[in-house]
């Protein structure tokens, strides 16, 4: 990216449909099944269940950036998520909940993708919880990676290792003012013995 446009700050307007606009809570209880909600995605594969997913997160609406990039009101460095997932208790001691984000795309495609970080739980784009109460508290991080070259790393001095995209400044022109967007699935697997 042109020093000029490392003032401009990215404005990635995040209308991410985790908010899910209406009373984000549903419950399911059917096996072999895949159930929408927004964009929160349910599977299930096994025996008779009941899994309740809500977010309990405020709605965001902002615009969000890259890490060092806060020029503006209303920019953030990142957006967080929660939601409380209910699982039957005799779910509790055989079953791991598994969260995931799929279909990560910054307007309508997936090109950029690896610009978007999602963290759930302590890992990137997926993590498996032992379930130990019948309630678990999810949270989903989201942040925005600033694409850089190889041209940029060497001005600014940066470790070869920062190196996102092969042209910084294209990637910047593509992705600002886009929307991102995600899905979150939540399922149920049989806990290894």
């Amino acid at each position: 990216m042109s020093k000029g446009k490392q003032i401009i700050p990215i404005v990635i307007i995040v209308l991410l449909v985790v908010a899910l606009g209406f009373t984000s809570s549903a419950a399911f209880a059917y096996w072999q099944d895949i159930s929408k909600t927004g964009n929160v995605v349910i599977r299930f594969e096994g025996e008779g269940a009941n899994l309740i997913v809500e977010r309990t997160s405020e709605d965001f609406t902002g615009r969000l950036v890259p890490e060092g990039r806060i020029y503006f009101d209303g920019e953030v460095d990142e957006v967080t998520f929660e939601y409380s997932v209910e699982i039957d208790k005799t779910l509790v001691q055989t079953m791991n909940l598994v969260v995931e984000a799929v279909d990560v795309k910054i307007g309508e495609t997936d090109e950029y993708k690896e610009l978007v970080d999602i963290q759930i739980g302590p890992e990137k784009n997926a993590f498996e919880y032992e379930i130990f109460n019948d309630i678990v508290t999810v949270t989903v991080i989201v942040r925005l990676i600033e694409p850089i070259d190889e041209a940029e790393a060497i001005l600014r001095g940066l470790d070869p290792s920062v190196v996102n995209v092969e042209d910084a400044e294209a990637a910047y022109n593509f992705i600002k003012n886009e929307t991102i967007s995600f899905k979150i699935n939540f399922s149920v697997t049989p806990r290894e013995s």
